[in-house]
């Protein structure tokens, strides 16, 4: 092989590992930068950064906004200046945008409700735990779910407490793979949930009282449910142990099961079901949970896939972010600024905006 051939291969790789012999021979163009911004700045010895948040975007104000490691929250304009910013305690997690307010958690407990036009805090409480999970926000309240197993629910104006669920069961080894907490609002008035203990929960949003529980997880080691997704009228569940499984939102009873060791993200994105183990991003078919295509991951599964134009968009950590082709399933580009991508993107319209491992907002234009 030439010096050139080898350097093509790099270069349609786009920094991912290994990734050379299952992405085209030269770079195929489907976006452009459109400016780059940093936001964080690496410690002297944080060889190996992390940026788990991800990014909202809001098309009223068209403001972008993200949490970093430093625990503050930014919110960025469309020509990538500042628009605000707010300081909270850890980590922050994946922000949920509801109306004009953006909700937050942190590694350190906080729960943040902020005014989306102009970053003034409306209020904060403290959980005692690890809420650095995506709130879920309707019926006038915001749920989120700790990295320890409760579901707590607050209310949407003033963050009062109303209720929350502490599952007891959990795993035998007392250790799970990403904290087992996500939650969704579903039909009827539910509030979803997911446990360490391979349980998905439905509970009454407003009253916390527990409507049905399934068992999601199969048998084995490191049951957690570590995402949860709806999509066509069903509640998808990844369990570490080996499967995704559609639930019926509403009464729990399963549709069908797809056996994935290391199930570790799950989403409805583009007409699919979107798998992503640590070995593989699967396309599933949502009417019986058939697979339409299997493409190889090349990195971690960090968080939720994205749906921007005919492109599925998936986090792999120190992989980069695949370009993968809804359709096909084909990898035709992986975008890796150096440090890689670990959040989930925002998609809105021709624009994506990702938040790499060094702390960097990238704004991506679609061709």
């Amino acid at each position: 092989m030439t010096a050139l051939a080898i350097a093509a291969l790099a270069l349609a790789a786009g920094g991912g590992q290994g990734l050379g012999a299952e992405l085209p021979p030269a770079p195929v163009k489907l976006f452009q930068v459109a400016w780059k911004r940093s936001f964080v700045s690496a410690p002297l010895f944080d060889w190996k950064p992390n940026e788990r948040g991800g990014v909202a975007h809001d098309p009223t104000t068209g403001l972008a906004v993200f949490g970093t490691r430093d625990g503050w929250l930014h919110a960025v304009r469309k020509d990538g200046s500042l628009a605000w910013e707010v300081k909270s305690d850890g980590a922050l997690g994946p922000p949920a945008i509801d109306g004009d307010s953006v909700y937050v958690g942190s590694t350190g407990g906080t729960l943040l409700a902020v005014s989306l036009p102009d970053g003034k805090v409306r209020w904060r409480w403290s959980a005692g735990e690890d809420v650095s999970t995506k709130p879920a926000v309707g019926a006038e309240l915001v749920h989120v779910a700790s990295r320890q197993d409760t579901l707590f629910a607050l209310d949407l104006r003033t963050g009062a407490w109303k209720w929350h669920q502490r599952r007891d069961g959990r795993t035998s080894s007392g250790f799970s793979i990403f904290g087992s907490a996500p939650a969704v609002l579903g039909p009827g008035g539910l509030v979803h949930a997911a446990f360490s203990d391979g349980t998905v929960v439905a509970y009454d949003a407003k009253t916390g009282s527990r409507r049905w529980e399934r068992q999601a997880a199969p048998a084995g080691s490191h049951l957690d449910v570590d995402a949860l997704a709806l999509g066509d009228g069903r509640l998808y569940a990844a369990a570490y142990s080996g499967a995704v499984v559609a639930l019926d939102p509403k009464g729990g009873e399963v549709r069908w099961t797809f056996e994935a060791k290391g199930a570790s993200q799950v989403a409805f994105a583009g007409g699919l079901v979107v798998v992503v183990t640590p070995s593989s991003v699967i396309g599933l078919s949502p009417a019986d949970g058939a697979a339409l295509w299997t493409a190889p991951l090349g990195g971690a599964p960090t968080a939720p896939p994205v749906l921007a134009g005919k492109w599925l968009l998936v986090p792999a950590g120190e992989g980069g972010l695949r370009w993968i082709e809804a359709a096909s399933g084909r990898t035709l580009r992986v975008f890796d600024p150096g440090t890689g991508v670990s959040g989930t993107p925002a998609a809105s319209g021709s624009r994506v905006y990702v938040l790499s491992n060094g702390g960097d907002l990238f704004a991506l234009d679609l061709l």
